[in-house]
């Protein structure tokens, strides 16, 4: 993972303002932090780091995706989730903590980074930043919960479309005729992987949904016909 020693790029710093964890500090320790920030160029599949490596440095992603995963019992990888732009991930470097996950480049990159001394002196400068971070690290922790409920709770079709849904908010790109273009590569092995089934059943429940006229496939890239059909057969799903 290459870094670049220049402040963040006005893309950059827009992608990292419009998170709404960011949006709800003090103006002073945000400036701060976007002070403190530089910019890591990743290429597709690029490990951004492993488990088991040191944190030095906290994250957030401001363009392409991140895949965050861990190794299961058998070997295979599971991935829990895609982080978008705009969302912080791995721990903050704030003790002696390692990385209990794996984190991989999805597609071309950009990764912003503060690195362990400048948390440190930020959190001494802005003291509220403290329970910010407590804050956010909380609202990971149920939502880990809350995918590990849906595994255990929800039925495959209702799992594709909410994911589905979610991907289409953090990656879509409006297209003609209210479709919107899920803005980064989903392979059927990664659903399978996030979904916890094999990649036959995630494309047999995608062929449904395409006769359905809720998904469309076209040159590699994935689009929702209608979003508010498909948050209907999520609810269906559901009941």
């Amino acid at each position: 993972m290459r870094t670049i020693a220049v402040p963040l790029s006005p893309e950059d710093r827009q992608a990292i303002a419009g998170g709404s964890w960011f949006c709800l500090l003090p103006p002073a320790p945000r400036h701060d932090l976007l002070r403190a920030m530089r910019v890591r160029l990743c290429v597709d599949g690029e490990r951004v780091f492993a488990h088991g490596d040191a944190v030095s440095s906290w994250l957030a992603c401001v363009g392409g995706a991140v895949r965050i995963s861990r190794s299961a019992a058998n070997g295979k990888p599971l991935t829990l989730t895609m982080v978008g732009p705009g969302r912080w991930f791995g721990d903050p470097p704030l003790g002696d903590e390692v990385r209990t996950h794996d984190a991989h480049a999805h597609g071309e990159t950009r990764v912003a980074a503060v690195g362990q001394d400048a948390l440190q002196e930020l959190v001494s400068l802005h003291p509220e930043l403290y329970p910010a971070l407590l804050r956010l690290q909380s609202l990971r922790l149920r939502q880990v919960f809350g995918v590990v409920e849906e595994l255990a709770s929800l039925g495959l079709r209702a799992r594709l479309v909410r994911q589905l849904l979610q991907l289409a908010r953090t990656h879509g790109v409006p297209c003609r005729g209210g479709e919107v273009r899920i803005g980064m590569r989903v392979r059927q092995d990664l659903l399978a992987e996030m979904l916890g089934c094999s990649r036959q059943r995630v494309n047999e429940q995608l062929m449904s949904l395409e006769r359905a006229h809720l998904i469309r496939k076209e040159a590699g890239s994935l689009f929702v016909r209608d979003r508010d059909r498909l948050q209907q057969c999520a609810e269906v799903a559901l009941a």
